[in-house]
């Protein structure tokens, strides 16, 4: 650690000055590194700010490894208080564009040749810029319109030396600070950090394009832009060049009819994302999307992205359809389910958190409900009994709250709550299909399987050589093991009973909500169904009976 500051002395007192020019010299005082610093005095101004928007002037000072980070943490109301949540989301990227010449050495160096006899054309003036890379309108050979993008040159070296540094002091805060350790800040830092180094890979952002292209190309109102792979690399991404109007500027000018039907697309497109395919934009500001002429949605920029399991897809569908049911446990039910704990919980306070939140919008009108508030309220209470929420979730829930955002100026009358109703069903209508209950019971009996041999392993260490670990000499070893298997094989019977029995009753409900015609309908399914589970389980009690044990 010590070598670590010694090598990045230049950056680490940078940092330090950092601190104590916004007012959060308490931080280096208590950390021990006031000797580290370079003589600094915090501005008289600072003092009279709170500390969340010290935090956010440091982070602006620092430059744009620390704005990027900044950023993503502000998706993380499950860990961060939401007074600094609010001060992270108004970071901006305010940095100068590079140079042109900088940017024609980078893609010569990237793609082996001079831009000028890659591209039949490269603007020299940028479209946009961040605080990673800029955007430059280009020309392929075959006069196909392109958007150039490039990353800023030396960016990995120096977001790499800053993330050494920053994890540095995360875990010195944490052996030193109470509050530090409660907040878990380099758990935070961690994760952050690696969502901003696979920012960092353009190939990714690529690929995370070409898979929710993939997943929307059923539906021709949705475009993703085409990229074009041998003109991207780590550093340079080249896709096509979308022609329309930025939602932000659409609208402003816009009829009401022409809102609403745009409206209604962009949380289509979303939801289609997030209930059905489980992979989705992570950041659809109005800034990354588009209206073309025709009407159609276009959607840029991939780089954050959030993905739910299929457990998270079925449970976030349940509380939809709770919520729209009002139906209080289920939604504390799924919310327990959902979180980890380091630290025992109450169950009773958070129950009534959680209840009184709920009962808040009971009497409000459905269209009037905010999901996304419901959601990141959730997270504050999360936070508040440190439950800890995928990472997944709380992006979830920061993409619901801008697409409410963007709803405000599009269609104050679209329910987001009423939109998700008929993909949530659609989901749970998913779950009940024959084919898929049969791959679910599959998995099922494959983790029953594994465990069951985990099991039995454990049982012959703990009889191995007649002993078991407390060293009680146990006589007949061989006696026992049988009774270990014998148990262990009605066990199994039991489970695969269980098992069969879902099974059909599965087969015959997801038959009959599907409504498609299948083998069921024309064989006595409940009959032989019910004959052979009677014959199983009677053998099941047979078995018990006769050894004498019930």
């Amino acid at each position: 650690m010590i070598g670590k500051r010694l090598k990045y002395a230049q950056r680490y007192q940078e940092i330090l000055t950092a601190l104590l020019k916004n007012g959060l010299g308490f931080i280096v005082k208590d950390l021990g590194l006031l000797g580290f610093k370079r003589k600094a005095e915090a501005d008289s101004t600072m003092y009279s700010k709170s500390i969340a928007e010290r935090i956010r002037s440091v982070l602006e000072e620092l430059g744009p490894t620390f704005v990027k980070l900044g950023q993503l943490a502000s998706t993380r109301v499950d860990l961060i208080p939401e007074n600094i949540i609010k001060e992270l989301e108004k970071l901006q990227d305010n940095v100068a564009p590079i140079p042109f010449s900088d940017v024609e050495k980078i893609i010569e160096k990237e793609l082996g040749q001079p831009a000028n006899d890659l591209f039949l054309e490269v603007n020299d003036r940028p479209i946009a810029s961040a605080s990673i890379g800029q955007v430059h309108y280009g020309k392929l050979p075959t006069g196909q319109e392109v958007a150039i993008k490039v990353q800023r040159p030396n960016i990995e070296e120096k977001i790499d030396i800053d993330l050494q540094i920053l994890s540095d002091l995360t875990n010195l805060m944490e052996e030193k600070l109470e509050w530090a350790n409660n907040y878990r800040i380099s758990e935070i830092v961690e994760e952050v950090s690696r969502s901003l180094r696979l920012e960092l890979d353009y190939t990714v952002e690529a690929w995370n394009g070409e898979k929710i292209a993939r997943q929307l190309k059923e539906h021709p109102n949705y475009i993703i832009p085409s990229i074009h792979w041998e003109y991207t690399t780590k550093r340079i991404l080249t896709m096509d060049y979308i022609s329309g109007t930025r939602l932000r500027d659409y609208a402003k000018n816009a009829s009401e009819a022409e809102k609403k039907l745009v409206a209604k697309q962009f949380v289509e497109c979303m939801f289609q994302q997030i209930f059905i395919d489980g992979f989705f934009h992570g950041d659809p500001h109005p800034g990354n999307l588009f209206v073309l002429p025709d009407k159609r949605m276009a959607l840029i920029d991939f780089g954050m992205i959030g993905r739910l399991s299929p457990s998270m897809k079925n449970d976030l569908a349940s509380v939809i359809i709770a919520l729209k049911n009002r139906d209080i446990n289920e939604v504390i039910f799924l919310f327990l389910k959902l979180g980890q704990s380091s630290e025992p919980i109450d169950n009773d306070q958070i129950y009534a958190d959680i209840e009184v939140l709920i009962e808040m919008n009971m009497d409000i009108p459905l269209q009037q409900i905010s999901l996304a508030n419901l959601i990141n309220n959730l997270m504050e209470i999360s936070f508040k009994y440190r439950v800890r929420m995928p990472a997944d979730l709380t992006i979830l829930a920061k993409t619901l709250l801008t697409m409410e955002g963007i709803l405000s100026h599009l269609d104050k009358d679209l329910s987001i709550i009423d939109m998700a109703h008929p993909f949530g069903e659609k989901l749970i209508r998913e779950r009940l299909k024959p084919s898929k209950i049969m791959k679910e019971t599959r998995n099922k009996l494959r983790e029953i399987q594994t465990f069951l041999t985990q099991l039995m392993k454990s049982g012959s260490s703990i009889t191995k050589d007649g002993k078991i670990h407390v060293e009680i000499s146990v006589p007949e070893v061989k006696n026992l093991s049988k009774k270990l298997d014998r148990v262990t094989n009605q066990l199994s019977f039991s489970i695969i009973l269980l098992a069969f029995s879902i099974m059909m009753v599965g087969l015959v409900v997801g038959a009959s909500i599907s409504n498609v015609k299948t083998f069921l309908w024309n064989f006595p399914v409940v009959e032989v169904g019910g004959v052979v589970a009677t014959l199983m389980f009677l053998w099941l009690l047979f078995s018990i009976l006769k050894h004498g044990k019930f």
